[in-house]
């Protein structure tokens, strides 16, 4: 399989606590295409109690990993983003251009913090909905106020959320609490995209065939390929996800 898009890479050298050089990026570029990936949206971390890139050096750095790319003969597109972790200001930030979208789309990929309190993520949701962003929960299965009580996870996208989660979680341990997590959302049809959250070429690497392969087995073709190709690419046009 080839082709996927992954929406949620710390790829960019230097950024965050992702890839810490060049040298690395070119690895995680490397196990990204035979993976099958093909486009990938970079997402370093933006956190607003902290010093962070600036959409201008997330771009300058893009470019530079986009020219190395030409001599390293690795066709992939990469795109601009910001993995946001979720602050009242956020939205602000987001409309004074403080921040990155998803490939410039209307999408936001956003994180909170494991014990965050439902109340306070799903007010989060509302607000940036509010602002018209489309956000995106990344790595879902982390959080566990929506597990205390699973109906809060369609409450959640009935609020206008959609989900993500980590491709490691599906291909991980069974005994694990986020696999258990994983596969659950899987069953219950509640997974909106996959992502890698990639950080380095060895333990957090950018792999996806595995957890691929078990949607396709769990859901069929039409829904996986829903979940790995088509919404990926309705955040890359900027498009209504049906």
């Amino acid at each position: 399989m080839e082709g996927f898009i992954d929406i949620h890479s710390h790829i960019l050298p230097g950024l965050d606590d992702g890839a810490g050089d060049m040298e690395e990026t070119r690895e995680m570029l490397r196990i990204a295409y035979r993976e099958g990936i093909r486009d990938i949206i970079t997402t370093p971390h933006f956190f607003a109690s902290r010093q962070n890139a600036s959409p201008e050096a997330i771009n300058e750095v893009l470019c530079r990993v986009q020219k190395s790319m030409e001599e390293w003969k690795v066709p992939i597109r990469l795109y601009t983003g910001n993995e946001i972790f979720y602050r009242s200001e956020i939205a602000d930030l987001l409309e004074e251009g403080k921040i990155h979208t998803l490939a410039g789309s209307q999408y936001v990929l956003v994180e909170f913090d494991p014990t965050v309190e439902y109340t306070y993520l799903r007010d989060g949701i509302i607000k940036l909905a509010s602002y018209d962003y489309l956000p995106i929960v990344a790595h879902a299965e982390r959080y566990e106020c929506l597990f205390r009580e699973k109906r809060r996870l369609r409450r959640l996208k009935e609020h206008g959320a959609l989900l993500q989660v980590n491709g490691s979680t599906l291909s991980g341990s069974f005994m694990s609490e986020a696999s258990k997590r994983g596969r659950y959302m899987v069953k219950q049809g509640l997974i909106d995209f996959l992502g890698t959250d990639a950080h380095s070429s060895r333990t957090r690497s950018p792999r996806i065939q595995k957890s691929a392969s078990y949607l396709y087995k769990k859901l069929g073709k039409e829904k996986a390929e829903k979940i790995l190709f088509e919404n990926p690419r309705a955040v890359i046009h900027n498009e209504l996800i049906e």
